[in-house]
């Protein structure tokens, strides 16, 4: 890139002549120079300089001395040190010093050249960098104006749809046309086809003596050229001689008019004007207009067809009395069938869940009647009798806890609200996992507690049964070790917990059931623990979020109401 200014400081008028001739200008930059560096470092205060190339031994200040000063006056003006008598001390010290390279006299024209472009190569990227930056903050400006167009758009759309109040819309339409194109002033007239003229339907800033006797005959009016072609006309704003007759006596500097159109009916006219300053419409507000005329349009033909219904009111009294009784009758059939449905799905849910039950149950039962037998086994020595004892203690307990899951996930055991800190409940949870399991020692276990943390509404015991199936969960999804961490945190009216663990993860199928008693796949049977932990979440009027990637892990997220 050329054009840059280089400023040449040596002692040597061959030198300059040198560079100035065979090496910068012929290149395209600008050269200015200096004798010594005294004379460099005042140039370089006073005028824009993009390079330095110096001698190293001058009269007065040297170049070493010249980087030395521009360095304390903050200056990072990048810079090539010349000479013919170089050390690699002397080197050393000017790269130290902030200078971009270092060249032995005499030197090849190509070396100069390639020594400046590696030196202008920062300040040129950040020239490219402050450009588009400048591009990127000029298409957000425009992108954030297309912004706030499109909902001035959305909300007059949302007016007409909702079958407000006529005037209201038209009036709200005008303002909008009004505040979007930088009008001064704008209005909406619609065709009398009793009388052939123009009368005025909504306007905005157009003052009340010209509202009021605003009527336009068709024949001799640039609104009534519009509703005769049905195409827009947009006129004036290019100087200050412009001026244009909307009515009698009422003239402006732009105008911009929109045809308003009903299938290929024109029925009037969306117009803004600047009476007094000189600005000119574009074809972006053209496009708007054009959008805000059909919506106008729409208003008032949904209005029109709404007079046409309601006077018709007795036969649509009537038509209503006679839909609400096939109502009647298909509302009764339809009850009726959707009570079938309900047995249905209770029946298809309790065998569901009947199965479940059966498969979780059967393997602690089926063990204890495997063992059973061994009781009449006379040969077991006392310490095998109690191996067999305890086997069938453990298969007995497991058979409570499923039966006591089971009452979990109905919620028949006692509910016992009360203000609960949630880290102590989280802290209880994994004591107790730690008391009943071995704890896989690879497995690094993480707290990000809030010191600080609100009380939450809930049944301390309930909330504890909620995580500690969490943390198992965790720990089961890891076997090869990993890190699972538990935070609480406080996010305006409310209360979370997250339990991440890093283990294999969950399918987007999965992820669909995990929630479902029961559910298992080929390689997993989730059983009981996360559904019931969604209905106690659920019964403290919370709710829990999951995340999950293959092979990355799995996030679960409780949202508990704060106390009040």
């Amino acid at each position: 890139m050329a054009g840059e200014t280089v400023l040449a400081v040596d002692d040597r008028e061959d030198s300059l002549k040198f560079l100035r001739e065979y090496v910068l200008e012929p290149n395209g930059y600008h050269m200015l120079e200096a004798r010594n560096g005294v004379d460099a470092l005042e140039i370089t205060l006073t005028q824009k300089v993009d390079l330095i190339i110096s001698d190293l031994v001058m009269p007065r200040m040297g170049g070493l001395e010249l980087l030395e000063s521009l360095r304390e006056k903050g200056l990072d003006t990048p810079a090539i040190l010349m000479t013919f008598h170089g050390s690699e001390g002397t080197a050393v010290r000017a790269f130290r010093l902030g200078a971009r390279d270092y060249i032995i006299k005499p030197f090849a024209i190509d070396e100069m050249l390639g020594a400046i472009d590696r030196a202008l190569n920062e300040s040129r990227l950040r020239r490219e960098r402050d450009q588009l930056t400048q591009a990127v903050f000029k298409v957000n400006q425009q992108l954030e104006n297309r912004v706030q167009e499109l909902r001035f758009l959305f909300g007059i759309g949302r007016s007409v749809t909702s079958l407000q109040n006529l005037e209201q819309i038209l009036n709200r339409i005008v303002e909008a046309a009004v505040y979007l194109t930088g009008a001064e002033e704008g209005s909406i007239m619609l065709v009398d086809d009793s009388s052939g003229e123009m009368y005025l339907r909504a306007a905005r800033g157009m003052g009340e003596k010209n509202a009021k006797t605003s009527r336009l005959k068709i024949q001799d009016s640039i609104a009534g050229q519009v509703v005769r072609t049905g195409r827009p006309v947009m006129i004036g704003g290019m100087n200050q001689d412009d001026s244009f007759k909307v009515t009698t006596g009422y003239f402006v500097k732009s105008l911009l008019n929109v045809p308003l159109k009903v299938t290929d009916r024109v029925i009037g006219v969306l117009a803004v004007n600047n009476k007094s300053k000189v600005q000119a419409f574009s074809e972006r507000h053209l496009n708007l207009l054009a959008a805000m005329a059909d919506y106008a349009s729409i208003a008032i033909e949904n209005a029109r067809l709404y007079t046409r219904l309601a006077s018709s009111a007795n036969q649509a009294e009537q038509s209503s009395r006679e839909l609400e009784k096939t109502v009647k009758v298909r509302t009764s059939q339809l009850q009726q069938a959707n009570q079938q449905l309900l047995i249905a799905e209770k029946a298809a849910a309790l065998g569901y869940m009947a199965a479940g039950v059966a498969r979780e149950i059967n393997t602690p039962i089926n063990t204890i009647l495997q063992h059973l037998p061994e009781f009449n086994n006379h040969e077991l020595s006392e310490a095998e009798q109690l191996r067999l004892v305890s086997t069938l203690e453990q298969e007995a307990l497991r058979c409570q806890e499923i039966i006591q899951s089971l009452l979990d996930f109905s919620g028949q055991r006692n509910y016992k609200p009360q203000p609960t800190n949630l880290n102590d409940v989280i802290e209880q949870a994994w004591l107790r996992y730690s008391q009943e399991n071995e704890v896989n020692q690879k497995v690094k276990f993480v707290r990000g507690f809030d010191p600080h943390l609100p009380h939450v509404i809930v049944d301390p015991q309930q909330m504890e049964q909620a995580i500690f199936y969490l943390i198992r969960n965790a720990y089961r999804a890891m076997p090869q070790g990993g890190a699972l961490r538990v935070i609480s945190r406080t996010v305006g009216s409310e209360v979370q917990l997250i339990v991440s663990d890093t283990g294999q993860g969950i399918s987007p199928e999965d992820m669909r059931h995990i929630f479902d008693p029961f559910y298992e796949t080929d390689e997993h049977a989730y059983g009981l623990d996360l559904s019931i932990t969604s209905a106690i979440i659920g019964r403290h009027k919370g709710k829990i979020e999951v995340e999950s990637e293959l092979g990355q892990g799995t996030t679960f997220t409780i949202y508990l109401p704060r106390e009040a």
